[in-house]
């Protein structure tokens, strides 16, 4: 027998296909391949014949193949293969694209099961396209069962993925399951060595949605559980106290170039309430795009360095974090308040009006001295990388970071030992059905409120060629005034099937084209830092007028003069993240726009009509939840790699019964010292990075 740790190369009979399906998945042990969860299944469960198959519908047939051939094409490199199949109800074609084995696998005669869904072809007519076949004489992995559909990688085929992890299910002894058996009996769910079976080799539809069931509920009660040992930690070490200083409160706040929302003050004052208290504070900051939460984490920075000690603000990504940086320096420079920029690529202090750039030996030790506000991303983590007296850790878009991210900036280099204050920022609005029970660990102040003086975007889904004119013709218009314009592509590369617009080919296409004469600046994510700082820089200033870009803008760039954000592919995107990238613009009290542009697909629009009628952040997020429903990932961060992989949007009972049990087990066993299993899990899962 296999053990969860072995290598995945220890899985029996592997042919050197099977051996470049593992490398091209990189996985490195038996565990990881039976951890690549289906994305869904196709019921081929129920034979049928020729005549009486329905166009768009998963289904299997047996038949034998008449006549097998390829056919001519003029493009190089691009083969077609094309079968005739037959049983006793009639005959139906099938093709397959850049398979010429298929002439060597398969032969007139050869009798075969073809799974797959009939669609009607301009070219070839009625017929399967690339349907997954298997000979009636082997084993079945597709037809007849219900199969499971997993996500691909390079050239690793839905055939391959499902023989390598069926065999892995069939070799391998499951681990023991660490949930207690008495709350798996009570929720009616199945131990995990019978939910990987149920998962990758289901008998019925119902059998794999209750092993996704109990995948799901073991990373609910996990993440729980780790929230609350984190805060038992916390909570037993103590906080340092930060005293309110009201005059200076007043004189801050009436330094700020606009008036502070009655959300922001509320939010402010409940933070201060919180960190006069050596119990360490764990408040979340909720607030829809553009609502001032920089500003509430700025002021509670400058009351901290008041006190006489240290705040840090940590960022997920390095464009975020010099955003910060940049933002503080004006709110915090009439009051003398020193701002240091650490970075993977900079360092650089901000103080008495002069800007210093750091070694990485000056850096850390301008840290030692304390006393000093610190913006930074993951390299604040790192040894040496927070100030001794830090007495409040400020965390934006805090989805983004796992458990022992967010708690390593307060697992204190303190030499007292006591844990600093938490404050988590959000804008991606999270209703309120998902907080009740994935964020029991936090306090929550919410920012629903805009400032003022900011005009409200104006949305519209722009249809075919038709639309992408008008929406062409809106762009040339506000550049024409002055004004700057977001567009945002799904993808970096040109290689994606699906059609979806890419970076770089989107920008050439624009500059040759509707768009010509217009300076255009190009940004994603595997640009170099520096590269993507400059032409960010170049937009900034207005040395480009548009820029392409992937959803790394998505957060924290603030641009006032940009008035435009237009959306290639809007319909691959979730309700909530439009929102989010709708919130680069209209930071202003210049009027602004976001188009969204989609295929002429009548149901896509509907569901993107959502954005046209309301821009309350919260009333997205719902009806994003009600859209999306199953089959999606409870992804509360917007990028980055998912904190779940089985668990949904709409699994809230799992979550509230998650919520629940983790409860009852702290409550009972602190420690877990009487759960070792339980507890070594927890430990994972809190040493878990899902950060970017």
């Amino acid at each position: 027998m296999l053990h969860w740790d072995d290598p995945v190369s220890f899985i029996h009979s592997l042919s050197a296909h099977d051996r470049r399906a593992l490398k091209a998945l990189e996985v490195q042990t038996v565990g990881d391949l039976l951890q690549i969860f289906p994305r869904r299944y196709d019921d081929f469960s129920h034979l049928t014949s020729i005549s009486a198959l329905q166009l768009n519908e998963p289904v299997t047939i047996r038949a034998t193949v008449k006549e097998i051939a390829q056919v001519k094409t003029f493009r190089r490199r691009f083969v077609i293969i094309r079968a005739t199949l037959s049983d006793d109800t009639g005959s139906i074609g099938a093709t397959w694209f850049n398979q010429p084995w298929l002439l060597k696998q398969l032969k007139p005669g050869d009798e075969i099961f073809i799974s797959g869904a009939v669609t009607q072809r301009p070219r070839f007519g009625r017929g399967f396209t690339s349907p997954l076949w298997e000979p009636v004489s082997d084993e079945t992995l597709a037809a007849g069962n219900v199969a499971p559909v997993y996500p691909l990688t390079g050239s690793v085929t839905q055939k391959a993925i499902r023989k390598l992890i069926k065999s892995a299910v069939s070799e391998t002894e499951l681990p023991q399951d660490w949930i207690p058996e008495d709350v798996l009996s009570r929720l009616g769910l199945p131990d995990i060595a019978a939910a990987y079976r149920f998962v990758h080799i289901p008998s019925t539809s119902a059998e794999a949605e209750q092993g996704r069931r109990r995948l799901a509920f073991g990373e609910l009660l996990i993440y729980q559980l780790a929230l609350r040992s984190a805060r038992r930690e916390a909570d037993t070490a103590g906080a340092p106290v930060v005293e309110f200083d009201e005059p200076f409160a007043k004189k801050f706040a009436s330094s700020l170039p606009f008036e502070l929302t009655t959300d922001q003050k509320k939010a402010v004052w409940a933070a201060v309430k919180d960190m006069e208290a050596a119990r360490p504070m764990r408040r979340l900051l909720q607030g829809d795009v553009g609502s001032g939460k920089t500003v509430v984490a700025a002021m509670l920075a400058a009351l901290v360095h008041r006190s006489g000690q240290s705040a840090t603000i940590m960022a997920p990504t390095d464009l975020l974090a010099k955003q910060h940086a940049i933002s503080l320096r004006r709110t915090l420079a009439p009051f003398q308040i020193p701002v240091l920029l650490l970075t993977s690529s900079s360092r650089v202090l901000v103080q008495g009006g002069e800007e210093t750039k750091l070694t990485p030996t000056e850096a850390r030790e301008r840290l030692s001295q304390g006393r000093i506000v610190a913006v930074g991303t993951h390299a604040l983590l790192e040894a040496g990388s927070s100030p001794p007296d830090l007495a409040l850790a400020v965390i934006d878009e805090q989805h983004r970071f796992g458990v022992e991210q967010r708690e390593a900036l307060i697992v204190s280099s303190r030499s007292d030992g006591k844990v600093p204050h938490l404050l988590s920022m959000s804008a991606t609005p999270i209703p309120r059905s998902l907080a009740l029970t994935m964020l029991g660990d936090l306090d929550v102040s919410v920012i629903r409120t805009k400032p003022a003086g900011r005009s409200p975007v104006t949305t519209r889904i722009y249809l075919g060629p038709e639309g992408r004119e008008q929406a062409y013709d809106l762009i040339r218009r506000e550049v024409a005034a002055g004004h700057r314009v977001f567009v945002v592509c799904p993808l970096i590369d040109p290689s994606d099937v699906s059609g979806a617009k890419s970076v770089e080919e989107e920008s050439r296409r624009l500059s040759a084209g509707p768009l010509q004469g217009l300076r255009i600046g190009v940004v994603h994510g595997k640009l170099p830092s520096k590269d993507k700082d400059e032409e960010m820089g170049k937009f900034v200033r207005g040395e480009t007028d548009i820029l392409v870009a992937t959803t790394v803008v998505e957060v924290g760039v603030d641009v006032p003069e940009a008035t435009v954000m237009l959306i290639e592919g809007a319909e691959r995107f979730g309700l909530a993240q439009l929102h989010q990238l709708r919130g680069r613009v209209g930071r202003s009290s210049l009027q602004s726009y976001c188009g969204l542009l989609t295929t002429e697909d009548q149901g896509v629009a509907e569901r993107l009509r959502v954005l046209e009628r309301t821009d309350d952040g919260f009333e997205i997020a719902e009806a994003d939840l009600k859209l999306r429903g199953s089959g999606n990932i409870l992804g509360l961060q917007q990028s980055g790699q998912a904190i779940f992989k089985t668990a949904r949007f709409d699994d809230l009972e799992l979550m509230a019964a998650a919520r629940e049990v983790s409860a009852e087990l702290v409550s009972q066993d602190p420690g877990l010292e009487n759960h070792p299993l339980l507890k070594q899990v927890v430990e994972h899962m809190r040493q878990t990075s899902h950060g970017e």
